[in-house]
């Protein structure tokens, strides 16, 4: 049976039999408080059977994914970093109506492998969600270090005249509309966000309460209190994938952007209904719909990865048999296999499917001007096409990936 929400209950019964059934739920053994007041009365949370089988099955898919993920190549591991980047960038984009293409999220990326000083737009977003795969972003645990996220998160992307004015966050109030109609009012003034704050980032270390637990009721806090006039949205999605990071394997933020964006009206609902007065603090139903997207998140990324690893195999054997291919462009020997096989892994794994000659390098035992050699026959074959000079990067050209069987067609938009 169904979680039923206090303020159902209010209008089945009457005040009376919400106030019993609110008594029933505080004084459980399975409820959790915090010191943070929600619709007007001190928030609470229920250990439902729903949060205990979706706590389950998100472990159990990240397990799934991450053995899939140890088993790939480094190339395959790496372009797939950078592809999930790209997409999770654009879709927490999407969520806010940020404007940005896929293209420009790439170019940050490169731009930011190459070393390049020049300025390019999410350049510092790209570099924190790089930080998540490897592990060397820091959770926040003080108030300046929501600050400092905040700042990284949105650096350039901040309309002026909405930049926080207050010591660390806003000083002013503001209120999210939905047409006319106000649906929700930060919290003011500035000394109050700032121990609301400090609750999340205390609760962030409540071993007392379950990991997944914590990371939604955190994302609840933070999108409550509203710290900033803009970019709350990006920053408190990027605290989530920080917080579950932590819990479950680097990959596990990989398609939590993405989730949330294909069930936006769901996760906006689901903070409407939590802050109504008639359902008296109760953060139960918000949690059983973020850890719903958790595990959606982890199934599509588990499915994914699944699928790509199977791409995989089938890159693998066809260019094991090229050899034996009677109408091969070219006389490829295992030295010509051990360059189109990761060029192959960039086209089925990455956001643009380009390799640059160093990659290239790296991942057989051969010279760079060996390697350098050899990939020119491919481009005087029409394998390969040359990407940029300054580095040197190529991408299979059409025949290349069909010679490959890779179907996938790198993207540029």
């Amino acid at each position: 049976m169904s979680y039923r929400t206090l303020k159902s209950i209010f209008h089945q019964r009457d005040a009376a039999g919400a106030d019993t059934e609110e008594r029933a739920r505080r004084g459980s053994p399975s409820a959790m408080t915090w010191d943070f007041r929600l619709g007007g009365r001190q928030m609470f949370c229920m250990t439902t059977p729903k949060i205990s089988v979706l706590t389950e099955r998100v472990m159990m898919l990240d397990a799934r994914a991450q053995n899939v993920w140890a088993s790939l190549p480094l190339i395959a591991q790496s372009h797939y970093l950078h592809s999930m980047i790209v997409e999770e960038i654009q879709a927490t984009n999407d969520i806010e109506n940020v404007r940005s293409t896929r293209r420009e999220i790439a170019d940050a990326l490169r731009s930011l492998q190459d070393g390049s000083t020049q300025k390019r737009r999410f350049r510092e977003l790209v570099r924190l969600y790089e930080a998540l795969g490897d592990r060397t972003v820091s959770p926040p645990e003080i108030l300046d270090d929501i600050r400092a996220l905040y700042d990284a998160v949105t650096a350039g992307e901040v309309a002026p005249g909405e930049e926080p004015d207050g010591i660390r966050f806003r000083a002013d109030t503001v209120s999210i509309t939905s047409g006319q109609k106000v649906v929700h009012v930060g919290m003011t003034p500035e000394s109050a966000i700032d121990d609301a704050l400090t609750v999340m980032l205390a609760q962030r270390r409540d071993e007392e309460v379950p990991r997944l637990i914590r990371a939604a009721v955190s994302h609840l806090i933070f999108e409550v209190v509203h710290p900033f006039y803009d970019g709350n949205g990006r920053t408190g999605r990027y605290l989530m994938a920080l917080d579950i990071g932590e819990l479950l394997s680097p990959i596990s933020w990989f398609s939590l952007s993405a989730t949330i964006f294909d069930n936006k009206d769901n996760y906006y609902r689901a903070f409407t209904e939590v802050e109504h007065p008639l359902n008296r603090g109760d953060a139960t139903p918000f949690v059983e719909v973020m850890l719903g997207i958790f595990s959606e998140a982890q199934h599509r990324l588990a499915t994914d990865l699944d699928e790509r690893r199977e791409a995989l195999s089938v890159l693998h054997q066809c260019i094991r048999d090229i050899g034996r291919v009677v109408d091969a462009p070219a006389d490829i020997d295992d030295d010509g296999r051990a360059i189109l096989y990761p060029l192959g892994q960039a086209a089925l794994f990455g956001p643009r499917g380009v390799l640059t000659l160093d990659e290239l390098t790296d991942s057989g035992t051969r010279s760079k001007q060996f390697v350098r050699s050899r990939v020119q026959s491919f481009v005087d074959a029409g394998l390969v096409d040359v990407i940029s000079r300054k580095p040197l990067r190529f991408q299979l050209s059409s025949a290349g990936r069909a010679l490959c069987g890779v179907a996938v067609t790198p993207s540029t938009g």
